[in-house]
């Protein structure tokens, strides 16, 4: 009977470890699968040239603002990245940051794959490709995917106290929320906080945002209807602090 109990009471002490990490997120249910399958492929710039030092963030859920799952090794010089992950659903994005924090906001020269990737496999080898690209790349990409009909916004970011800010942007998105990133955005304001925003005519929610992508980190100030070029659309960072506090 002694070593039954034993047998129990170390089940009972491996559950209670395990049980709260599983309901945290901080060990997924997913490690439990006795199934695995190879997740592998290249990270890109928007050139299709390899990225080195890039990494792929494995998540259990949409939300991929927290801590990941699962992190890849650093791409070699190939762009190439594997990682053998337990059988399930994940969400996958890369990133690539010049220094080496892994969390927190983009900032200027980090790179960032966008919307995530869903994926679902059991076993064998599967590839993806990740394309990742800087806010200023970003930005003209969104200005190609207009074509030639697009006018042109220009104006200036702010805070309260009429100070530039240097490291903000504009948006312009067709909808009152978007999941990781507004339809169009400008690049980095300069040092006088100008910005320039290339949109096609159209009803849009315009305002600015700090981080890229920009998470809780950003305001919508109005939805305007543009039916031609405008300079002089000012915008005041007044909340970004209460909006990245609800991130």
């Amino acid at each position: 009977m002694t070593r039954v109990y034993k047998k129990m009471n170390r089940c009972l002490a491996f559950l209670l470890l395990v049980f709260p990490l599983v309901c945290s997120g901080l060990y997924p249910i997913a490690a439990f699968s006795s199934q695995t399958f190879i997740f592998k492929g290249n990270v890109l710039n928007i050139s299709r040239k390899a990225v080195e030092g890039a990494e792929v963030f494995i998540y259990g859920s949409s939300n991929i603002r927290r801590p990941a799952d699962f992190i890849s090794a650093k791409t070699d010089k190939d762009g190439g990245y594997r990682m053998v992950l337990p059988a399930g659903k994940y969400w996958a994005v890369a990133r690539f940051r010049k220094n080496d924090s892994r969390y927190g906001p983009l900032m200027p020269g980090d790179k960032h794959s966008g919307e995530p990737a869903e994926i679902e496999f059991s076993s064998g080898e599967h590839q993806l490709n990740f394309m990742i690209a800087d806010l200023q790349e970003a930005a003209n990409m969104s200005t190609k995917k207009t074509g030639g009909d697009y006018i042109k916004i220009r104006g200036r970011i702010t805070d309260k106290n009429g100070a530039p800010v240097k490291t903000a942007y504009a948006i312009a998105n067709r909808d009152k929320e978007f999941s990781v990133v507004p339809d169009y955005i400008s690049g980095w304001t300069d040092d006088d906080g100008n910005y320039t925003l290339h949109i096609p005519r159209g009803r849009y929610y315009v305002g600015y945002a700090s981080a890229f992508p920009p998470g809780k980190s950003y305001g919508f100030n109005r939805e305007i209807v543009f039916t031609d070029s405008m300079t002089g659309l000012d915008f005041v960072i007044d909340n970004m602090e209460t909006n990245k506090e609800k991130e």
